[in-house]
């Protein structure tokens, strides 16, 4: 009797730790290979598991424990033994062998000797307890053995035929239900391609076949090469590590491109011997349809009510007319609010509702708002009035917005309020809009969930706030970088045309004083070493110049494109009059911009095409203007030693020369100007020319 009680607290622990025996029995038979012939579920370790606890549960409660084996233990008699026959003719009618049961028994034993050894049992319970399910689990495999050694040979044949049938006649049950499942189906396999599909999957992306026909064929599966799946949301679900995962996906099947919800999830399979994922398709193509329909319903018949409204007010005449088709005219109003999703009431006049919609109705129901006739016939403006708490000041805002639309005074009114659920944070805006004219005609309310919309404009709201700090933070630092770029051009502008000076001073002083005693070679030279300081000067001017355009403050006046270009062509023409140039120059070409700045373009661009002309007998230069993208495009167009394409990108950058200094002077820097005078004025510049065959630049202001 004292070691019954001491087993007391067995039958507690056992009973508490259902799952955690499933769990650690599973463990055990995956890490020694049992479950590649064992159930891919949880629920059969689970009812194994419950069958055993509640065999030894009842042992348990026996008056007496269970006692040691001796030589006149009578098997019969002994209710675990029994269930260790029952259990072995179960298992072995499934084709399980002696062997591989008595290995599972070994881990179940041994899991339910860990729960009593984790359970912190004081010492003599848990060496009772342990004891207690040795004896136990010895009587269950009694009743295996002598279960299994009862059976001859033939009959044991007899019962794997048996189950054969059985489990043929199952997998045929069980693939005729997945071929006549409605929806499409696809099982896919570790890789992410499809190894199975149902019939409909097989119609849908293979057309009309047979049912079965994907199943019983061993090659040649219709569907399986067309079907494999590309959806980018599919790729990123089978990547990571979701249950399951549902979302809308445009799908090319053999019908023409459809719209389906796909709904896919992971296989339950605990034994790890199936690893892929089942997809099912609904699908959405009727309703996306159905949805388009109804938004051209809707406004059609807005545009029908307006209208009918009208004649009502204009047509004294016709008044008995009117009031039939007004009637038909609000029966199909009915119809149609009732097709809105958002909660509508219409009110009269005197702000009383005189109808409500099905979502109105819906969500009054689901929110709490039980009446009866969904408050049809009562005062919408006292139901505002009569609101307290948190809302009051929402409601009152509400109605006198609604009283002061159907005085006449607005022609719409519209308000936002937090109607939040113990799930979700949601927003709702409140719009009153006439349907009829005149001071008293009826209105209609409609709440309509803005949730995402205010989601989202909470998130422009803190984009713009996060942008305009780091544009102010931007700002500062382009200003102290700009400050510290004028220091240095300054310093370096100084210091460089300080020192070029005296080079030059001390070339030119070389060739004065020492030129008797110089052979042709020193002078040379000496000429070499005035004529690159001067360039330099030159080039260090241009820099700096080209470095002021981006500080310098532009005025936006109207200047006369075509009046700088006569005048850049007389002042060339009285620089070398020899040369015999043609000039064609539309008149009128009129921008806007700085005018100092757009006539140094127009003579660096126009002295260009002088300089480069400069081995023609025939030299043209044109300027003009045209319509290019839909943009009014200046240009300046020669017929001088043009450039090649390939070369076009370095066109515009300082001292980039297609052309060396012996062929055509420059310091190289006149372009870059040009392009950089432009694009302070929001505008671009670009070259087109053929070797040999002149060039033409184009450039183009904002409007």
């Amino acid at each position: 009797m004292d070691n019954a009680l001491t087993l007391q607290p067995l039958e507690r622990i056992v009973t508490e730790h259902e799952g955690w025996l499933a769990a650690r029995a599973l463990g055990y038979a995956k890490s020694c290979g049992y479950t590649r012939y064992t159930s891919t579920l949880e629920e059969a370790w689970r009812i194994s598991i419950a069958g055993l606890s509640a065999s030894l549960i009842h042992a348990l409660r026996a008056k007496e424990p269970i006692p040691e084996l001796s030589p006149d233990y009578d098997s019969v008699a002994d209710p675990v033994t029994l269930f260790g026959i029952e259990e072995a003719r179960r298992h072995r009618m499934r084709g399980v062998t002696l062997g591989m049961f008595l290995g599972l028994m070994k881990y179940y034993r041994r899991s339910y000797q860990d729960l009593v050894r984790g359970s912190g049992v004081d010492e003599k319970t848990l060496e009772s307890g342990r004891l207690f399910i040795d004896r136990f689990f010895d009587r269950v495999e009694i009743g295996f053995t002598t279960e299994w050694s009862s059976v001859s040979d033939p009959q044991r044949l007899a019962e794997l035929e048996e189950a054969n049938r059985s489990i043929t006649n199952e997998k045929n049950r069980l693939l005729t239900l997945f071929e006549s499942i409605p929806s499409p189906v696809m099982l896919l396999g570790a890789d992410g391609r499809p190894v199975l599909m149902n019939h409909a999957a097989v119609e849908l992306f293979a057309g009309p076949t047979p049912p079965g026909t994907h199943y019983y064929r061993e090659s040649g599966s219709p569907g399986l090469e067309v079907a494999v799946p590309r959806w980018s949301r599919l790729k990123r679900f089978l990547k990571g590590k979701a249950r399951e995962a549902r979302f809308e996906e445009s799908i090319d099947t053999a019908a023409g491109c459809r719209y389906f919800l796909v709904t896919v999830q992971r296989m339950l399979d605990v034994s790890e011997k199936f690893c892929g994922t089942t997809i099912i398709l609904s699908d959405l193509t009727g309703r996306k349809l159905a949805e388009d329909e109804l938004q051209h319903l809707v406004a059609e018949m807005e545009d029908r009510i307006r209208s009918r409204t009208a004649e009502l007010l204009d047509a004294n005449t016709r008044l008995l007319e009117e009031i039939e088709e007004r009637r038909r005219s609000e029966r199909f109003f009915h119809a149609t609010i009732d097709s809105l999703t958002a909660p509508v009431a219409i009110l009269n006049g005197e702000g009383d509702i005189v109808t409500v919609n099905r979502a109105w109705r819906k969500f009054a129901d689901e929110n709490g708002g039980l009446h009866p006739n969904h408050f049809i016939g009562y005062n919408y403006l006292g139901l505002c009035d009569n609101v307290k708490g948190d809302d009051a000041v929402t409601a009152s805002a509400v109605a006198r917005g609604i009283r002061e639309l159907i005085a006449g005074r607005i022609n719409e009114f519209h308000v936002d309020y937090p109607c939040h659920s113990p799930d979700e944070q949601r927003w709702f805006q409140v719009r009153v809009t006439r349907l009829e004219n005149g001071s008293r005609g009826r209105v209609a309310v409609v709440h309509e969930n803005i949730s995402e919309v205010k989601k989202a404009q909470e998130e422009i709201l803190s984009l713009n706030r996060s942008l305009e700090e780091r544009i102010r933070h931007r700002t500062q630092q382009l200003e102290c970088s700009n400050r510290e770029l004028e220091g240095f051009c300054y310093a370096v502008s100084h210091d460089l045309r300080s020192h070029l000076a005296r080079l030059e001073g001390l070339g030119r002083g070389l060739l004065e004083d020492c030129f008797a005693g110089l052979d042709n070679q020193a002078r040379h030279y000496a000429e070499r070493i005035c004529r690159i300081s001067m360039d330099l000067r030159r080039a260090i001017d241009s820099l700096l110049d080209l470095s002021r355009l981006a500080r310098c403050e532009l005025s936006n006046v109207t200047v006369d494109l075509s009046g700088v270009a006569e005048r850049v062509a007389e002042e060339l023409h009285q620089l070398q009059p020899l040369r015999r140039v043609s000039f064609s120059l539309e008149p009128g070409v009129i921008v806007r911009g700085d005018p100092q700045l757009l006539e140094t373009v127009m003579r660096h661009l126009m002295g260009n095409a002088w300089k480069f002309t400069s081995r023609r007998e025939d030299a043209e230069i044109a300027f003009g203007s045209t319509m290019l993208h839909g943009m009014k495009t200046c240009f300046v167009r020669d017929n001088g030693v043009g450039f090649d394409m390939r070369y076009a990108g370095t066109l515009f950058q300082p001292f980039q020369r297609l052309h060396g200094p012996a062929e055509f002077d420059g310091a190289g820097i006149g372009l870059a100007t040009v392009q950089r005078i432009i694009q302070r004025h929001g505008g671009r510049i670009w070259a087109e020319g053929e070797s040999g065959k002149g060039a033409v630049f184009f450039f183009v202001f904002p409007d």
